[in-house]
């Protein structure tokens, strides 16, 4: 019995050195292998092809305008094209195939209602050219959209252009409407406000680790290995977009970019239309297949023939019968500075942080800013 209970005393004064060399451990995971879960990560190859869907196509390069580096892209063109739209992939370990979201289906059926698609790899993915600074969460990414319309317009004199983006795509679109007035419609999908407060989602999702412990995670990344989080913050320049048409696309079983970002995105875009679809019923086979990424992005697949309907319904108000709103030459994006003052934040949450939601006599969701100048209010439609 002694011998028993020494043993016993000795295990008791053993659990917290290995307690302690565990917390290390994990703390050195974080230093080291974090930051891998924040960029593109290993590049994904590009698998299939529009012709997989029965569309004519064409690989085409193209250069922006603010790098000398070589962007891949898929052009598909359509009959009598009413515009022509840049369809951008989100981040993670996406490309222009969109295979998550099924993005040669949605080509497929943008080009039967007679819009010409060009589905690009963005900087840093699939086949496309990398950047020494790595991913901007759409702030650099822009450029590459507005080097596809230089692309274009230089094939295409005439042709207008509208975007199609998804997750880090939409913010990447709305960067890239700020800067150029040549994009006239936009159409986002479960795209983020800021990157920062989803990040931890995101590195959750991509390790299966809980929201709880990825403290390290997330401040090795920003503050080691300058992973520029706050650089990905399209609500800044939302607001400059108005009076060109945009429509944002979300679904209430986001778990990596709450519906709430939708929102926000809205009340900072003067006459923006929503549609917020509900989560699908537990028993739909999409949540076995997306697991811990719930319906991120699957608005398409859930409904594919209604989100065919509303988006082609959408450019036809702009593309079909009316001008451009208006002209300007494209800028290429500078980079922003990382931090933000207090006046700053302070003045973010107010204009955007406080959104009111109430319905009108349609029925309609809308919402409503507070403590903010009178807007256009935004148009919000649950189905």
């Amino acid at each position: 019995m002694p011998a028993l209970k020494s043993s016993a005393r000795r295990r008791g004064r053993r659990w917290p050195l290995r307690a302690g060399a565990a917390l290390l451990a994990l703390a050195v995971l974080a230093i080291v292998v974090g930051p891998s879960f924040m960029g593109p990560g290993p590049r994904v190859p590009v698998v299939g092809s529009p012709a997989d869907v029965g569309l004519r196509y064409e690989s085409v390069s193209f250069h922006p305008p603010d790098r000398p580096i070589t962007l891949r892209a898929w052009w598909m063109p359509a009959e009598a094209p009413k515009a022509a739209l840049v369809l951008v992939h989100g981040g993670g370990d996406d490309n222009r195939a969109q295979a998550h979201a099924d993005g040669l289906g949605l080509a497929r059926d943008l080009v039967a209602q007679r819009y010409a698609v060009l589905a690009l790899d963005l900087r840093n993915y699939g086949e496309s050219d990398g950047t020494p600074e790595g991913v901007t969460f759409g702030e650099a990414e822009s450029n590459d959209v507005i080097g596809a319309m230089d692309f274009l317009a230089a094939r295409h004199p005439g042709l207008r252009f509208g975007a199609l983006g998804m997750s880090m795509g939409g913010g990447t679109i709305l960067y890239a409407a700020a800067r150029d007035a040549r994009l006239e419609a936009l159409v986002t999908d479960g795209t983020f406000a800021e990157a920062r407060s989803i990040a931890a989602n995101f590195v959750s999702a991509a390790t299966g680790l809980p929201r709880a412990v990825l403290g390290p995670f997330l401040w090795s990344a920003e503050r080691l290995h300058g992973v520029p989080l706050g650089r990905g913050r399209a609500i800044d320049v939302a607001g400059r977009i108005a009076p060109r048409a945009v429509l944002l696309i979300h679904n209430e079983g986001d778990p990596i970019v709450p519906s709430e970002h939708c929102r926000r995105l809205a009340a900072a875009i003067p006459g923006a239309q929503v549609w917020i679809t509900p989560a699908p019923p537990p028993a739909h086979p999409l949540w076995a297949s997306q697991g811990r990424w719930g319906m991120h992005t699957q608005c398409y697949r859930l409904q594919p023939a209604e989100y065919v309907k509303r988006v082609t319904r959408f450019f036809d108000e702009v593309f079909v019968g009316g001008p451009p709103l208006r002209k300007a030459p494209p800028k290429a994006i500078a980079p922003t500075p990382q931090k933000r003052s207090g006046v700053d934040r302070a003045r973010a949450r107010s204009l955007y942080a406080t959104v009111r939601p109430r319905a009108d006599h349609w029925g309609t969701r809308r919402c409503r800013l507070i403590d903010a100048p009178r807007r256009p209010r935004p148009h919000f439609s649950h189905s």
